[in-house]
Parts: C-alpha cells; structure tokens; sequence
C-alpha cells in the first residue's frame, strides 16, 4: 500500500472540483489586507497541493511560495503556474521541518493541512518553523478539521466517487479517543480495456482548540480571530471546519 499522494495527485482536482479556490483566494486577501497591511506581499502556501489557491493570489500580486511534500502535486502546480506564464517557488518539504527563508508577510494552509501533521511535536515544530519565517506583525492563517466532522461526518464512513476511467472508494477509520483518523484510498484507473488498482493511506489528527492555541502561544502567534467559513461565519457546536486567523507578535 501507497502512503503517498502518487495517485491521489492525478485525480486531485476532479475530486476537488465543487471547491470555491477564488473565494479562498479573495478570502485569505481580505485578512491579510485587514491584518498585515503594510507586509510584504509574499506568502507561503503551505501543503499547497497542485496550486490552485497559490496560482490565484500569485494574480492578486503576491509572491508565493508553495511547499508542499508530494513532488506529484507540485508537478501539478507547476503546471498551472506555468501555463498561466506565473513565475511560483515551489518547494518540496514537510510542512513540520519548513526552511524557505524569511521576511514573509503571510503564511496559509488550506484545506486541513494542518491535521495530517499527527504528532504534537510536529504541529509545534510547524507553527514555531512559519513564525520565523514571517516578518513581525505577519499573518498566519489556516483551517482544520473539527471534532464533530470527526465523529459525526468522517468517522468510520466510506465515500464513493467514480467516473467512467476512475472508481475511488474512500474508507474512514476513526479512533475517537486518540483523535486519529486513519484513511484508505482504494483507486481503480482504466486503462484501455483493462482497470488498475492502487492503495493509498493517509492519516490525520483531530487538534482541540486548547491544543492549536497553546501551540500557537509558545511559537509566538496570538490568534485574531476564528471563523467556521471563508464566508467569515462565526464558529458553532456543529462548525465542520474551523479557520484561525492569527498573527506574529
């Protein structure tokens, strides 16, 4: 079994399809402009998949550099940069051991990126990592997944997504009392006349609130506000996704 993003990478934008990016990208703007606007206008994009949100703030008129620890996703992402003619930094790293130099006036990660580093270590390591990359004042801003999407809309479910050359079953296995969820990606490709199969697995962690903020305190962020959509709602019982905003001290 794969433990990459090898095949994932090839169908990542098919499954992503219905996501609003340009809403992201004028999102993650709208607060950087509200809380950094006299920083640089560079930004890391961290677990930046195959650029989506990256190519579109590169747009905006930043200067971004994607990091991202699948070389099949950054592939991906050069791609669209360069058919774009967007000249992006692409860098393949673990998000927990980050080294792209300094002086960034923001930094994002998008789509529960957060939750796949599962040890705390590495979520603090990550945190301390990106505030050094920033400028002082800089802003941070990321989303994770929630303990009620955990428990009541991942848990131990399996999602089916199939076209006519792709069939994809999505196993979920989550472990409520270690905050783990475990995923198994099963891919069936055609090609030709034939179908062939591919094993991914990947694994998350469900972060408390308690946990993301005392992390954050010791990096040297304090957090400016917290949203349950790029729509800026506000955070519910029931939120399944949980955006922080937050900023170097």
């Amino acid at each position: 079994m794969e433990d990459s993003y090898s095949v994932l990478a090839r169908h990542y934008d098919s499954l992503m399809a219905d996501t609003d990016y340009a809403g992201y990208a004028d999102f993650y703007e709208r607060i950087i402009e509200k809380y950094a606007p006299s920083q640089p206008k560079r930004l890391i994009d961290l677990g930046c998949g195959t650029g989506s949100v990256s190519v579109l703030l590169a747009e905006k008129g930043f200067e971004v550099t994607g990091v991202d620890l699948s070389c099949e996703m950054l592939s991906a992402a050069l791609k669209k940069a360069s058919d774009k003619h967007i000249k992006m930094l692409l860098v393949e790293q673990d998000m927990a051991k980050l080294d792209c130099g300094e002086n960034y006036g923001a930094a994002i990660c998008s789509f529960d990126g957060i939750n796949y580093l599962t040890k705390r270590e590495e979520l603090s390591q990550c945190f301390e990592r990106t505030a050094d990359s920033l400028c002082e004042g800089g802003v941070f801003v990321f989303d994770v997944n929630s303990k009620y999407k955990y428990e009541n809309i991942i848990a131990d479910n399996t999602f089916i997504y199939e076209t006519e050359d792709l069939f994809l079953s999505w196993q979920n296995y989550y472990v409520k009392e270690k905050g783990i969820c475990d995923f198994y990606l099963t891919f069936f490709e055609k090609h030709g006349e034939k179908w062939r199969r591919t094993d991914e697995y990947q694994r998350q962690r469900m972060y408390s609130d308690r946990t993301l903020r005392n992390a954050l305190e010791k990096a040297g962020f304090e957090i400016c506000e917290r949203f349950s959509d790029i729509s800026c709602a506000p955070v519910t019982d029931e939120s399944e996704r949980i955006f922080y905003v937050c900023r170097k001290k």
